[in-house]
């Protein structure tokens, strides 16, 4: 045999071992096309049990003014921090107070102290465990900068490393509903952060939560990582409650203000989830077999009266408004069909049984402009402008902004609409001499009567000063049993309708978008990216 056929039998045999090789390899594989950058890992959770894709990209709406969840109430800012950090308590998919960071706690007959037994062994995402500590100035500097606190004159100081007391200087019985509000929320961070924040917020975003911040582009994205040491309850996932599993390990949040580009962006697999879309694109979401649609039953929008300076400070020109209104056409304006609005004066959704009232349907869409002139007359208006603040950001808010523009002047108002993007707005609404009114909407309220924008204590934007909506707060706190707490939430949302802080629209669901093949999307209150995974 030759020297060349011996070479070339051996470069056969060796040829043909390395495809016997490849093909082995190949048999573990996906066999199915992949798209350059596309991610096609799998991983296991922690019960050992495959998971989906490891990467998820979504295309959020708002820039959020800060991620530090005691300083904000704005949804972007509480949607980003859930995913970060974790309070004592939160609420279940019913609304109700459960445990969180908290073991167990237990409220003193006189209802004036809270001893709190915090879990053992939870580590932040610095590594360090969770101790009283941190607890206590976490919930020392919530109580002074958050304007859900509801907790004056109240102390947190720590019994041990593992034990808080919370002392009150009256009774407070619904005390766990306010320390379990989602919203403007008690996240725990260690206690060096908290003493490096400045007025503007804490400068590292670390806390106990599935998810940990790998990268914050400040209004452009955000990048959050599997906290691979977070530690789980053992609990059901329910709502913001019990467990929570990280199925994937990147989670990469893109901020796109516009929404034909979100949803252009999820046509083409950019994004896996997009939110808030145009209610325009519902038939070309629900006709893609590739997509799938969710609506969130998400709370309220309505507009928010000045009463620090300029017309609105008089009580019977907010009447006049709500005289006008036409909220039939306001809602159709910014959610296009009654399957992502409902006209509903209730200041709660309906699901809460406890607190969802009718008080005040009678100053609900009354669409009467004769009794609006008259209203407006007796309060004096002479031709004064008025000021409506909106942000095309929110879609939704600027349709409504627009639809309420053209009711008013057609009463005879001066009226001017000023669009800002959403964190100008923020700002800008902190001057009370440079509106008069601005478009917003909120998340139901777990505990309604202590929600931010109602107690003249808080200062939300609008500067309410109500002695009698003040009182029955005070009240409700310091009820003995729900039933009289219900009873008197009744009188306080008729007189919510009779002071007019506001004047709420109806309720809706903004509607949101992803690709079929994602499985554990949920939100209640906020969204909620643990569990979430794509198959």
């Amino acid at each position: 045999m030759s020297r060349l056929r011996i070479y070339l039998l051996s470069v056969l045999m060796f040829l043909a071992l390395v495809l016997v090789a490849c093909q082995e390899e190949g048999d573990s594989e996906s066999s199915d096309d992949t798209v350059e950058g596309e991610t096609t890992t799998e991983s296991e959770d922690e019960n050992g049990e495959e998971g989906g894709s490891t990467e998820l990209t979504l295309a959020y709406d708002t820039v959020p003014p800060t991620l530090d969840p005691h300083m904000s109430t704005a949804t972007g800012t509480f949607d980003f921090a859930m995913q970060i950090y974790e309070p004592l308590f939160t609420i279940d998919s019913e609304y109700v107070a459960q445990p969180m960071l908290a073991e167990s706690y237990e409220l003193s007959d006189d209802a004036q102290t809270l001893t709190i037994q915090l879990r053992e062994g939870v580590l932040f995402h610095n590594g360090e465990e969770m101790t009283s500590e941190d607890v206590v100035a976490s919930m020392e500097r919530w109580k002074e900068v958050s304007g859900q606190a509801n907790v004056a004159n109240a102390t947190f100081e720590a019994s041990g490393d593992y034990e808080v007391v919370l002392t009150m200087d009256e009774p407070q019985p619904l005390i766990v509903n306010i320390l379990a509000n989602p919203e403007q929320f008690p996240g725990i961070m260690p206690k060096e952060i908290i003493d490096n924040a400045t007025a503007d917020g804490v400068t590292e975003y670390v806390g106990t939560g599935p998810f940990k911040v790998e990268e914050y582009v400040d209004t452009q994205s955000l990048h959050l990582k599997k906290f691979e040491d977070y530690s789980a309850l053992d609990s059901e996932s329910d709502g913001l409650a019990g467990n929570k599993t990280a199925k994937v390990d990147d989670i990469h949040i893109d901020i796109v203000t516009d929404e034909t580009i979100r949803f252009s962006g999820l046509q083409t697999g950019e994004y896996d989830i997009a939110f808030r879309l145009s209610y325009d694109n519902v038939d070309q979401l629900q006709s893609d077999s590739n997509l799938k649609e969710y609506a969130e039953p998400y709370g309220f929008q309505g507009m928010f009266f000045n009463k620090a300076d300029g017309f609105f400070t008089d009580n019977t020109a907010r009447k006049a408004v709500n005289a006008a209104l036409n909220m039939d056409d306001i809602l159709t304006a910014a959610y296009v069909s009654p399957d992502y609005y409902s006209a509903d004066n209730s200041l709660v959704n309906s699901d809460q049984a406890l607190w969802h009232s009718d008080a005040g349907s009678d100053q609900y869409n009354q669409n009467d402009p004769d009794k609006a002139q008259e209203l407006l007359d007796e309060a004096g208006y002479n031709g004064e402008e008025i000021v409506i603040l909106a942000t095309r950001e929110y879609p939704t808010h600027y349709q409504a902004a627009l639809v309420i523009q053209s009711q008013l002047e057609n009463l005879g108002m001066n009226v001017s609409l000023e669009v800002y993007d959403w964190a100008t707005l923020l700002e800008h609404r902190e001057n009370p001499e440079a509106w008069d009114i601005f478009v917003s909407g909120f998340n139901f309220d777990p505990d309604p009567a202590n929600t931010i924008y109602l107690h003249s204590e808080n200062e939300y934007a609008g500067w309410n000063d109500s002695d009698e909506i003040d009182r029955l707060g005070e009240e409700i706190n310091q009820s003995e049993s729900q039933e009289e707490a219900t009873e008197l939430f009744h009188e306080l949302q008729a007189e919510v309708w009779d002071y007019l802080p506001f004047i709420l629209f109806g309720h809706h669901k903004p509607l949101h978008g992803m690709q079929s093949n994602v499985e554990g999307f949920d939100i209640n209150f906020t969204m909620m990216l643990w569990n979430l995974e794509k198959k």
